[in-house]
């Protein structure tokens, strides 16, 4: 499927069945650069394809750190990052504000000190009020701090599934009350914390697990009838967008074209802004069939995968395609072009890449 590889980036091609019933013979590329403190890009010694996804650990308590690449084919572009973030010029605050910006997209968030609920008392029902956040110096962009979580003192284990890591829900009948428990410590103005019974919508920057609400909306539905009529296909219901896998706040109304500059404020060691443009290349794909035909097209720039975790901070980018594998299909060559020279090149969509493109 995949003949030959002539960028300089990782890449693999693989098949899936679409949901409309089409072999999809698809290509995946992932590049790996490192970002130098002036924002100049350089490209990693290392490239490689990631096989699956990646949690920190366990994946039902963990948050998903890396995408895998074995994904089809995605509508839109995901920008996603992983980090801390850091308090203004180094010195520790109770809050302050990240941000992220590509192009002309732009999300933020609020990040606070350790604070919880302090338990209280009405004549109706135990309650909680937030406390005053301890001055923090860096705090870790991570779901499990974000709003959601179980369910406190539900013996069933319920929890909010859009995400189900955060710190915790107070509960009505469960929770007990006359005790105090770890309160979100990201938000954002959009959606603030603001009581122990009601979680606003999860903020961060981070990518979604498959199995969150978020995602699984988009996934079909899996029923007597799916199985007796169309297993082993998708159910008809089914939409790509189950395979976007960042926050709904960074998820781009298109696709990234590559020359974009990025901005992120307060990720940094003393709150610094870290800024670069991405590289100005398009991956692009030689098809060719056993019949002669032949056709040239650009992949999808679907994806910005920001790590700001050790010391040197990495970027990693995606790119994808897909045609119908029908049998005279042979293979696909892949190599690079800048990005004014392919402009002009068509690209797949969710249909693919159609075949009436092919010259003879």
């Amino acid at each position: 499927m995949l003949a030959r590889n002539d960028t300089p980036f990782a890449a693999i091609g693989f098949a899936q069945l679409h949901r409309d019933g089409d072999l999809m013979a698809c290509l995946a590329v992932r590049a790996s650069y490192g970002i130098d403190p002036d924002g100049a890009l350089a490209l990693r010694e290392t490239q490689e394809v990631v096989l699956a996804d990646e949690h920190e650990g366990d994946p039902l308590r963990t948050p998903l750190v890396r995408v895998g690449d074995l994904i089809p084919f995605k509508p839109r572009a995901d920008v996603t990052l992983v980090g801390s973030a850091h308090a203004p010029a180094g010195r520790p605050a109770t809050a302050w504000t990240v941000a992220l910006r590509v192009g002309d997209h732009a999300a933020s968030l609020r990040v606070h000190g350790l604070r919880e609920w302090r338990p209280g008392l009405t004549l109706l029902r135990p309650t909680w009020k937030l406390g005053e956040a301890e001055p923090a110096q860096t705090v870790a962009l991570d779901y499990r701090l974000a709003a959601g979580g179980r369910h406190l003192g539900d013996p069933d284990g319920e929890a909010d599934r859009r995400n189900p890591i955060g710190p915790g829900i107070a509960h009505l009948d469960h929770t007990r009350p006359g005790r105090a428990f770890p309160a979100p410590q990201i938000d954002s103005a959009a959606a603030p914390v603001a009581g122990p019974y009601d979680a606003p919508e999860p903020q961060g920057f981070g990518p979604i697990s498959p199995w969150w609400v978020q995602r699984q909306r988009h996934a079909g539905t899996y029923d007597a009838a799916w199985k007796a009529e169309r297993h082993p296909r998708l159910p008809a219901d089914f939409d790509y967008r189950f395979y976007q896998t960042a926050h709904p706040s960074l998820i781009l109304p298109g696709y990234l074209r590559g020359d974009e500059a990025v901005r992120i404020e307060g990720c940094r060691p003393g709150g610094a802004v870290l800024t670069f443009t991405l590289p100005a290349v398009v991956p692009v794909a030689d098809h060719a069939w056993d019949d002669g035909r032949a056709v040239r097209s650009r992949l999808n720039f679907d994806g910005l995968h920001l790590d700001l975790r050790g010391d040197e901070p990495r970027i990693d980018l995606t790119w994808r395609g897909w045609i119908v594998r029908c049998p005279s299909y042979l293979s696909a060559t892949l190599s690079l072009l800048p990005l004014d020279e392919a402009r002009g090149l068509p690209a797949s969509d969710e249909a693919g890449l159609s075949e009436a493109m092919a010259a003879p």
